[in-house]
């Protein structure tokens, strides 16, 4: 009895770390993917006549990585669009060291606040989810504005005006659009 016993150990043992390798490689496949997302989604452009920010289709990537992915996969992928940018793939919107770069930094950690913010809650509700992707939101405009008022020497006021505010419509329909998304492709 004891060596059959001992012998379904081992085999569960082994199916179990089977499964999670294979899980870990799945995850990782998921988060190259949301790395091509992002990417597709940055040629999505709408230029505005007063700021050298456009309004583009990343946040929309970037806050659906949170809630699909959660913290360490969704930042994961954006950690990615932002290495694979720096090595050559064209798909940033002005480059690595301008205005813009601020916000570079707040798409790796915006999925992260997401993802942390939705795992801390006792149920997925559409108050927390709301509250992930505002939180994700303020992230990539701090990062954003913080960089910009530096990059352009201008002070942090009117570094809002030009990097933070006129964006606030279309980033709270990305984000609807990231929440409406995220429950279609998790009830599944």
């Amino acid at each position: 009895m004891y060596p059959s016993y001992m012998g379904t150990k081992l085999l569960e043992l082994s199916i179990n770390r089977k499964y999670r390798a294979t899980s870990f490689i799945k995850r990782i496949l998921v988060a190259l993917i949301f790395t091509g997302i992002t990417g597709i989604c940055s040629k999505i452009r709408i230029y505005l006549p007063f700021t050298p920010v456009p309004v583009t289709g990343q946040v929309y990537a970037v806050l659906l990585s949170g809630l699909i992915l959660g913290k360490e996969y969704g930042a994961l992928s954006q950690l990615l669009y932002v290495l694979f940018g720096l090595m050559g793939v064209p798909w940033f919107v002005i480059g690595p060291v301008g205005p813009t770069a601020g916000y570079l930094i707040g798409f790796i950690l915006a999925p992260w606040i997401i993802g942390l913010i939705r795992e801390k809650s006792k149920t997925v509700t559409v108050k927390t989810t709301l509250l992930s992707l505002m939180s994700g939101i303020f992230v990539i405009y701090l990062f954003g504005t913080v960089h910009f008022s530096i990059y352009t020497q201008t002070k942090m006021l009117r570094s809002t005006l030009l990097a933070v505010l006129p964006f606030i419509p279309f980033d709270i329909l990305k984000a609807l659009f990231a929440a409406l998304t995220a429950n279609v492709l998790l009830r599944r």
